[in-house]
């Protein structure tokens, strides 16, 4: 399993990367705190506190995971 940490601060970047994570069949997550939910999932994302980073949680450690990191670079927190 992966984990970076992403930023999705306004709607317009909660729908890119719903629109981008949408693309991998494997499971993807994002966590904070207590809760965990479904990254494809808009109302799950919109359901967190995106003032703050959010850890992603990727089920792939392939060469499919990788491309997925490197779609994310966008939206990583710094």
């Amino acid at each position: 399993m992966q984990k970076i940490k992403v930023l999705l601060s306004t709607g317009d970047k909660v729908n890119r990367f719903v629109a981008a994570v949408s693309k991998y069949r494997f499971p993807i997550h994002l966590s904070t705190g207590r809760y965990r939910v479904d990254a494809k999932s808009l109302i799950g994302i919109f359901s967190l506190n995106l003032e703050k980073p959010i850890t992603m949680e990727i089920a792939d450690d392939g060469e499919e995971g990788g491309r997925l990191i490197e779609e994310m670079k966008p939206f990583a927190a710094e």
